[in-house]
């Protein structure tokens, strides 16, 4: 069998065009110097007090629209980085390279009649999650996977470079085939749907801190397997995920934000699951370790407290 093709690795000071070019042709590169160090940074001392207090993961704790093992034990994540680090997860954003990859690959250009006037129309991007994820000595390999799945998109050839969104992992410590880089497959986002994943047919996507791994959601990639040993200096895996996706893959209207805290308590579970305060069946929606938003609506607080529904009929 023939050895797996490795991902390409460009410098952020490379042309636009030649990142355009490998990431259309593999669906995947690294991007090596992308963050600033002062952001890095910012990722690192603003993540740990989270690390800290943050227990090992544990596969039946994992969200069951992905799969019991879909998360591999021994690792720990961390979810909603805009509100833990802020400004780290704002300057990435703002970053010219991350904006100008998002573009290229997530907004279109359409037209629609409005009667006989032809309306011009683009769409663009927007942030699409973040997290912080550690894998620490013995923690397993994750199965290889789209990370559009969620969406249920169904791989279409006739037009292959159509994903919801794009990955962007961080590397916040060195990342090895040792301690568990991301194992990915190049050309893969160009796979038919029917068509299932290998390990042999997997790299590990090696990189310095501050270096980023950009992948198209129908490239196949997974956590890799850490065998470090404790004592190790790199016996820690840290990367950082700040996804973009397309800014139309949401509710048209966003009732959540307009409907009065008094009112979503009068209402039972079936109009509280059709107006969006529950995931989606495959689970796009979700709020911190993929839970339902519904889980974080209190008596007194709209959001971020994690207590039962007071008064409704969920409590």
């Amino acid at each position: 069998m023939s050895k797996a093709a490795s991902v390409t690795t460009l410098d952020a000071s490379e042309p636009i065009e030649r990142i355009f070019e490998v990431m259309a042709r593999d669906g995947a590169v690294i991007i090596a110097n992308f963050l600033p160090k002062e952001l890095l940074d910012e990722y690192l001392t603003g993540i740990e007090p989270y690390f800290e207090g943050r227990d090992i993961y544990v596969s039946d704790s994992a969200a069951e629209e992905l799969g019991a093992d879909f998360f591999p034990n021994m690792s720990k994540r961390v979810y909603g980085l805009l509100g833990k680090v802020p400004k780290a997860i704002s300057g990435t954003m703002k970053l010219p390279l991350w904006q100008a990859i998002m573009d290229k690959f997530l907004s279109d250009e359409f037209s629609s009649y409005t009667g006989h006037n032809l309306l011009p129309q683009k769409s663009s991007y927007m942030l699409g999650s973040t997290a912080a994820m550690r894998l620490v000595p013995g923690a397993n390999a994750q199965p290889l996977h789209r990370d559009q799945m969620p969406y249920l998109v169904r791989q279409d050839p006739s037009n292959p470079f159509f994903t919801p969104l794009l990955g962007c992992l961080i590397a916040g410590s060195k990342c090895t085939a040792k301690n568990g880089a991301t194992m990915c497959i190049a050309g893969s986002h160009l796979w038919p749907a029917d068509r299932a994943p290998n390990v042999e047919e997997a790299a590990p996507a090696e990189m310095e801190p501050g270096s980023a791994l950009f992948t198209f959601g129908s490239t196949y990639h997974g956590g890799g397997k850490n065998q470090c040993e404790q004592s190790d200096p790199d016996a820690l895996r840290t990367v950082f995920a700040c996804f973009g996706q397309r800014d139309y893959f949401r509710q048209d209207q966003e009732e959540i934000l307009s409907t009065p805290l008094e009112v979503v308590k009068t209402f039972d579970e079936k109009t509280l699951r059709l107006a969006g305060f529950f995931k989606s069946k495959g689970g796009v929606g979700y709020v911190e370790n993929h839970e339902d938003p519904i889980q974080y609506l209190g008596t007194d607080h709209l959001l971020g407290q994690y207590t039962t529904l007071a008064g409704s009929t969920m409590a």
